[in-house]
């Protein structure tokens, strides 16, 4: 039985979901301009207040770069190929106002077999913030009726966990499925969702989750603004 693809196929999926019902502690008032997809180009947002930050829209090389490399996770992880990304599964198969003009990933791996842990991040940047925080409301209300469904043959139960206070809005969820649990935070970021997620059939640690998640926004933020 191969439970290391299991596990990350279900990530994958509810990482590109990036589920709301998360604390809103700020609305984004930068827009900006629409993305490139094939280059690091990127165009600065306007109508920022001095106290935000003023995102710069990144193409997909761009975006990537700001991701977490292998020397930024804790001690023991390897990077794990990319799995292959299936499109956006959302919560319940309900319809998002705006989708992502450019998503980037990468996967890490803990051990191996049944001890296995996963970590996956990914980033999804919207065509502007407020198209960024439109998508996370919808997401939101999403979750007060979607507490359960069937994916790929397994039954997936939806609960909410408290997460990291970082950018406009985060959240954190706990998925159960079979035998295991994934965990997930999610941070609206300007422009950007930052998704990171970790599990296995052993162990599911909140606290490795939490920490890679304040690293990626804050890898985010550095590269969107500087």
């Amino acid at each position: 039985m191969r439970l290391a693809p299991l596990i990350a196929s279900l990530l994958v999926a509810c990482l590109l979901a990036s589920c709301g019902d998360g604390e809103d502690r700020s609305s984004p008032k930068s827009s900006a301009s629409s993305s490139t997809t094939g280059s690091d180009t990127a165009s600065p947002s306007a109508s920022v207040t001095p106290d935000e930050p003023s995102y710069r829209i990144l193409g997909k090389v761009g975006l990537r770069k700001a991701l977490l490399k292998l020397d930024d996770l804790p001690p023991g992880y390897s990077q794990d190929p990319q799995s292959e990304d299936n499109g956006n599964k959302t919560f319940c198969d309900y319809k998002p106002p705006f989708v992502e003009k450019v998503r980037v990933r990468r996967d890490f791996v803990k051990g191996a077999g049944m001890s296995a842990e996963l970590v996956s991040l990914i980033l999804r940047q919207f065509g502007s913030p407020e198209e960024a925080q439109a998508a996370w409301k919808a997401l939101t209300v999403a979750l007060k009726t979607c507490k359960s469904e069937m994916y790929d043959g397994s039954q997936l139960t939806y609960s909410k966990l408290s997460a990291p206070k970082l950018g406009e809005a985060s959240l954190g969820l706990k998925i159960e499925v079979d035998d295991y649990a994934l965990l997930q935070n999610f941070v609206l970021s300007g422009p950007v969702m930052v998704s990171a997620g970790g599990g296995g059939l052993m162990n599911a640690d909140a606290d490795v989750v939490a920490q890679v998640l304040e690293a990626q926004v804050k890898r985010y933020v550095a590269t969107a603004t500087e």
